[in-house]
């Protein structure tokens, strides 16, 4: 789709969509790390499962909307058994051994993607949610952006609240906060850090179900070689809204995200040669912030020591 040539109102639609989806990559990510202090580089490799798994069951004649909620599933069991069978036995003070495995398991999880769809180049899968145009004062509107959108505000605001308001994710704070009076207080932390991974994972399945499967319109979306690598396309971006929040605070994380799917889109609009250097931009942009150490400013001082201990 080419947004050059659109109205800024549209391409800041798109933006928002995207922004929402780098957001809930974004809350993935940051669940899992303050929870376990894991910097997962292998997230898009485990939510890219479910991508694979609804286009192996929509292949099989399941239908769209069914075969979504059966997928997202996959990369949550996928995500639990990640931890519980490699970082739960790994110290969380080995942060280079942490990072170096969970690279490793990002390339695993991609093979398997790769080997379930035969290594094919494309892979067609059928769209779930409805494509419809809206035209507006001459401006054109994609039913899918704003479902994208409305869709991950509400799984994003509901899955704050649970943090915030439920048992379980009053649990969640205490094993981030000090595993070791948590533990005390009878808290399982492998069990409370399981779910971590779990909805951590399945916060990723459900960002890219709303994304691939509509990367062409209303001819549904397609799973290219490049999406089945371990870091796709997104997880980028998502790693910069991750660490506006400084990896511990999850309203900042999905702020981030509008932050940088907004100025990713509408760098579009640019000029030559701004417009060609988004990547570049937002990698800049997450070098800045890990020289800010921005943790610094959400996190206490326990919770900075215990996600380093």
């Amino acid at each position: 789709m080419i947004l050059a040539g659109q109205p800024v109102a549209a391409v800041t639609v798109f933006g928002l969509s995207s922004g929402a989806v780098f957001g809930l990559l974004a809350l993935g990510l940051v669940l899992i790390y303050r929870t376990t202090g894991t910097l997962n580089f292998s997230h898009w490799a485990i939510g890219i499962l479910a991508v694979v798994a609804y286009a192996i069951l929509t292949g099989s004649g399941v239908n769209p909307q069914i075969a979504v909620l059966l997928s997202i599933p996959v990369s949550m069991g996928a995500g639990v058994l990640a931890y519980r069978l490699v970082f739960r036995r790994i110290p969380r003070s080995q942060h280079i051994i942490v990072v170096l495995i969970s690279v490793g398991l990002a390339q695993l999880f991609s093979s398997i993607a790769a080997f379930a769809l035969g290594f094919e180049q494309f892979t067609r899968i059928p769209a779930w949610l409805p494509a419809t145009d809206y035209h507006l004062f001459g401006i054109t509107f994609k039913s899918v952006d704003l479902i994208t959108m409305a869709a991950a505000l509400a799984i994003a605001f509901g899955f704050l609240i649970w943090f915030r308001r439920s048992q379980a994710g009053r649990a969640l704070r205490a094993v981030a906060q000090n595993r070791e009076a948590a533990m005390l207080a009878g808290i399982d932390d492998v069990r409370y850090s399981s779910i971590a991974w779990g909805m951590g994972s399945g916060l990723a399945a459900v960002a890219l179900l709303l994304v691939l499967p509509h990367s062409a319109g209303d001819r549904g979306g397609l799973i290219t070689t490049f999406q089945v690598t371990p870091f796709g396309t997104l997880l980028i971006p998502a790693f910069g809204a991750a660490l506006i929040g400084g990896l511990v605070n999850l309203p900042a994380a999905l702020i981030g995200g509008f932050v940088f799917g907004l100025s990713h889109e509408l760098l579009v609009l640019a000029p030559a040669p701004w417009s060609n250097l988004r990547g570049a931009i937002a990698a800049i942009l997450i070098v800045l912030l890990l020289l800010m150490r921005t943790e610094r400013f959400f996190a206490s001082r326990q919770e900075i020591e215990a996600l380093e201990a």
